[in-house]
């Protein structure tokens, strides 16, 4: 089990203005006061979700963090108090954090601290994503590429043999750093370090192009390799016996086929403690779901099904969703019910979303925003609670 944190939902709550006189000044108010509406408190457990000691709740992809960066003062209004949000996951690339050896200290994590500070003083859970493969510029450090093979394949970046001994020893140090830093933390939920590819287990971009597989062949790459690296550094992580919880993705190799490497990492992050996800949530996901296969093509529900109670299972959607249904990723109102219904406990949901469904000033709201908060309000109901209605 992974953490403890839940997600308060308590929805409808919106704080109105005192009256005020004619003259401007605040009328006295005869009613007594009303409390503060509860915020989510992500630090307890959770007995109404599948795993109850587990992460939970739903979350915002890497809000802005600064007054310099678009809808930053709209988040602080109608996000950062929101009820139904339990707080924010940030994507941080492996590069912005590790300056190297020689650098004093080699680790800097002082800007993700600084992200997360806001979130934590109003009440909520930083959940942080750690990128390894793709970006400009690189996620992997330079010193990293410098000491390892690397190759590029079908447009890809520039990529290191991720199964390389030196490689291999090199994140595990970056793990290892970031693990006990945030460990001795408050405020931070999960951890979620990619393996390869952000957000897949796939070990380059575009491993489909030709001549992709032949260079990772000539590498030494196979399944049964690539399959013993994810483990080990499952394991590695597993080691380190965080109290932050962690989870990791789960998706196939090579797109829409049936390589089972995703059976083979579940199993192990299941034994690990570690929660799976997957970050592709889309339309035609639903379609093949019977009996829990399918999911997209790569299974991902027969794992859902598989693991639930024992780990966490988290999703998020594969871009931003389309309020009136269209695009390969859907709408929140379809997308919301069927995570639920694989017994999803984590949803992470792009700003547009959050402010599609809360924010007066997003172009979308006007059309969308009764539906869109329906659905994430009735989504935060399901995978938290209030502690006062527990039952007794």
């Amino acid at each position: 089990m992974v953490g403890s944190v839940v997600a308060v939902a308590v929805v409808g709550t919106v704080l109105q203005p005192s009256p005020t006189s004619s003259t401007g000044t605040t009328a006295p108010d005869p009613s007594p006061p009303s409390p503060p509406p509860a915020l989510p408190s992500c630090l307890t457990n959770d007995p109404l979700v599948p795993d109850p000691g587990g992460p939970h709740g739903l979350f915002v992809l890497n809000p802005p963090n600064g007054p310099h960066n678009a809808y930053y003062g709209d988040v602080q209004e109608y996000l950062l108090h929101n009820p139904a949000l339990c707080g924010a996951d940030f994507w941080v690339p492996w590069s912005s954090v590790d300056q190297g050896p020689g650098s004093s200290p080699e680790f800097n994590f002082s800007a993700v601290d600084a992200n997360a500070a806001p979130w934590i003083a109003a009440g909520k859970q930083v959940n942080l994503i750690f990128e390894m493969i793709g970006g400009t510029p690189n996620y992997v450090p330079a010193s990293v590429l410098a000491s390892v093979p690397t190759f590029s394949c079908g447009g890809s970046v520039t990529t290191p043999v991720e199964w390389n001994a030196t490689f291999e020893q090199d994140y595990q140090q970056f793990i290892a750093a970031a693990v006990h830093h945030f460990d001795a933390e408050r405020g931070f939920g999960y951890i979620r370090f990619d393996l390869s590819v952000s957000g897949s287990l796939a070990p380059v971009d575009n491993i489909d192009a030709s001549g992709c597989n032949a260079t990772l062949t000539s590498y030494g790459f196979n399944l049964g390799v690539w399959t013993a690296y994810l483990d080990g550094m499952l394991n590695f992580q597993h080691s380190l016996a965080p109290s932050v919880g962690l989870i990791t993705p789960i998706s196939p190799v090579y797109p829409n086929a049936g390589d089972n490497v995703s059976g083979a990492i579940s199993a192990v992050a299941a034994a690990d403690g570690i929660g799976i996800g997957s970050e592709g949530l889309r339309a035609n996901d639903s379609s093949g779901a019977v009996g829990g296969i399918g999911c997209g093509g790569h299974g991902w529900c027969y794992y859902f099904a598989k693991y639930a109670g024992i780990v966490p299972l988290e999703l998020q959607t594969e871009a931003a969703s389309s309020p009136n249904g269209s695009g390969p990723v859907g709408s929140l109102t379809q997308l919301l019910p069927f995570g639920l219904s694989q017994r999803a406990q984590v949803f992470e949901l792009y700003l547009d979303d959050w402010l599609t469904a809360f924010d007066p000033n997003y172009p979308a709201y006007a059309e969308y925003h009764a539906e869109y908060g329906a659905a994430i309000n009735e989504t935060a109901d399901e995978v938290g609670f209030v502690p006062s209605e527990l039952p007794g």
